[in-house]
C-alpha cells in the first residue's frame, strides 16, 4: 500500500494549501496505562515551519522513564497530528503520529510503543493507512488502494522481526476488489490473501475465520481466491 499512498500524496494531495500552513501548539494528550504508568504527547512549535511532538512515559512516582521527540515539516505535513491509541486493547497505550494525507482516506502514520522490558518507547510501526487494528494477534493495516479496491497488510505480532514493522516486512497481504454496474452498485467482490515468495506473491488460505472476515469489507458476498495446490507450488 505504500506505493499507493505515495501516489495519492504526490498526485492528489492539496499541496498548495500546505504552503500557507504554520505550526500551532496543542494541549498535551494524557492516558494512564494499566500498569500505572502515564503516557503523554504534546505538540510544540520549534518554529512556524517545524512541528515537534514530545512523548513522555512517566513511571512510578512520576519518574520519567523515557522521552522521545519527533519533528515534522509543516509545509509537507499540514494535517499532521499526534494522539494516544490502544491498538490492541491491552490497556497499554501507544503514541500515534499522523503525517501527510492524500485526497483519499490514507495518511502516513508512525506508532511508538512501550517496551515493557526496558520501559522505553520503541518505534513500533511505520506505514500509510486509513485504519490500524489488531485481529487475533495480527496487526492489520487497512487502506484504500483505488476507487474500488482496498488493501490490507498483516504482521504476526509474536514473530521475531526488526522494528519498526513496515511494508517491506509484512507477512500477508489481502486485496479486496469490488466490481460494479453503471449505477454504482457493487455486483461482485474478489478477496485474495497472498504472501511473498522470492520475487513473487503467492495465493494462500486465510489463517483464520476472523482474518477471512476482512473479505466482508464491502458488506457483500465475496469470492475467495483459492491457493495454488499444484505439486511443487510455493
Amino acid at each position: 500500500m505504500r506505493f499507493v499512498v505515495a501516489l495519492l500524496f504526490c498526485l492528489l494531495a492539496p499541496c498548495g494549501w500546505a504552503q500557507d500552513a504554520v505550526c500551532e501548539p496543542a494541549d498535551a494528550v494524557r492516558a494512564e496505562n494499566r500498569d500505572g504508568s502515564v503516557l503523554t504527547v504534546q505538540t510544540e512549535c520549534a518554529s512556524p515551519e517545524v512541528r515537534r511532538y514530545v512523548a513522555t512515559l512517566a513511571c512510578d512516582g512520576g519518574r520519567v522513564c523515557d522521552q522521545r521527540e519527533v519533528t515534522q515539516e509543516v509545509g509537507y505535513t499540514s494535517m499532521g497530528h499526534a494522539n494516544l491509541i490502544d491498538v490492541d486493547g491491552d490497556g497499554m497505550h501507544e503514541v500515534e503520529i499522523r503525517g501527510m494525507c492524500g485526497a483519499g482516506p490514507n495518511c502516513e502514520g508512525e506508532v511508538y510503543r512501550i517496551d515493557p522490558a526496558t520501559r522505553t518507547l520503541q518505534h513500533f510501526f511505520s506505514g500509510g493507512y486509513y485504519e490500524l487494528q489488531v485481529i487475533e494477534g495480527w496487526l492489520v493495516e487497512a487502506g484504500r488502494s483505488s476507487c474500488c479496491s482496498w488493501e490490507f497488510h498483516l504482521w504476526k505480532l509474536d514473530a521475531p522481526r526488526p522494528l519498526p514493522m513496515d511494508y517491506d516486512t509484512m507477512d500477508l497481504m489481502v486485496q479486496v476488489d469490488a466490481g460494479g454496474d453503471d449505477d454504482g452498485n457493487v455486483t461482485d467482490v474478489r478477496c485474495t490473501f497472498t504472501r511473498q515468495s522470492g520475487d513473487n506473491r503467492v495465493v494462500v488460505a486465510p489463517p483464520s475465520p476472523a482474518l477471512e472476515a476482512i473479505c466482508e469489507h464491502y458488506g457483500e458476498p465475496y469470492d475467495l481466491t483459492s491457493p495454488d495446490t499444484t505439486p511443487g507450488a510455493p
